[in-house]
């Protein structure tokens, strides 16, 4: 979905003037990119790493994987370089993207091992799935789920977008939202990716057509977004103390967003063809 919110008077934004100015915001090649940097969250798996994958193959110089977990970070990055999908060079670095502080370190650390190359696309995917409906759920599953889903993207647009402006070259801005984020909200994580929607339609409106604004909004696809809760802890350690789960109660509605992935986590069904869900990536 790209982010072509009308003005008041029912046109589209006045295009700033300039040697890159976008002048046409939807579907952009990212071999327009090529030779920059694609710095990109939630990357260790799912629709990140099937980005990283297409940003190597279009001829970026350089691909970070921001991801949350060391482990999946670390073999995400090796597979990526065995795959020998173009001749960027792929790079990995630790980042909970809730916490602004460990955002603007990853920037720091980009900078540090890339310098003078420019950050082409900058892609806001990390996210997490969250059942708890509005009204019952407690302010720890608030936090967490808006923490990552809400918090998360606008730490990536204020520690990156200022610098993209100040680059002598194009660059373009996603976030990853969802089909709920555009329809019916459905529990904190519906109300999440509303606000990451409306986001992305605000930054387009800022931006004018100097950077292009892209918001993906997915149906159901094979990542790990229903198995988040593995996080928590690692998100709210350097926060404050956060206690189990409690188990859900015999009357409690059934998690939406886990029965919307039923296909994936469930032996398939014979209709589902092999690989579905690479396939929407």
């Amino acid at each position: 979905r790209s982010c072509r919110p009308p003005s008041a008077h029912g046109a589209p934004p006045r295009a700033q003037e300039g040697p890159h100015v976008t002048t046409a915001n939807a579907h952009p090649d990212l071999s327009a990119l090529s030779g920059g940097l694609a710095y990109i969250t939630g990357g260790a798996s799912g629709i990140g790493y099937g980005l990283a994958q297409e940003s190597l193959e279009r001829g970026l110089a350089a691909v970070v994987i921001a991801d949350v977990e060391p482990d999946a970070m670390e073999a995400a990055v090796e597979r990526l370089r065995a795959e020998n999908l173009g001749s960027g060079e792929v790079f990995g670095v630790v980042v909970d993207v809730s916490d602004a502080d460990s955002v603007a370190a990853s920037a720091d650390a980009v900078a540090e091992r890339f310098p003078g190359i420019p950050i082409s696309l900058l892609a806001a995917n990390a996210g997490v799935g969250g059942s708890g409906s509005v009204i019952h759920s407690d302010q720890d599953q608030w936090d967490f789920v808006m923490g990552v889903n809400v918090t998360g993207v606008s730490n990536c647009l204020r520690t990156f977008v200022p610098g993209m402006l100040k680059q002598a070259g194009p660059g373009s801005i996603m976030a990853t939202s969802s089909q709920d984020g555009i329809c019916a909200a459905n529990g904190i994580y519906g109300v999440s990716k509303h606000a990451c929607t409306a986001m992305m339609e605000a930054l387009h409106q800022e931006l004018r057509g100097r950077l292009s604004t892209h918001l993906l909004c997915p149906n159901v696809t094979a990542t790990n977004v229903v198995t988040s809760e593995r996080n928590r802890a690692r998100i709210s350690s350097n926060k404050s103390e956060v206690a189990a789960t409690p188990a859900p109660a015999e009357d409690e509605e059934p998690n939406p967003i886990l029965e919307r992935f039923q296909a994936y986590v469930s032996p398939p069904a014979p209709s589902l063809r092999p690989h579905q869900g690479q396939a929407r990536l």
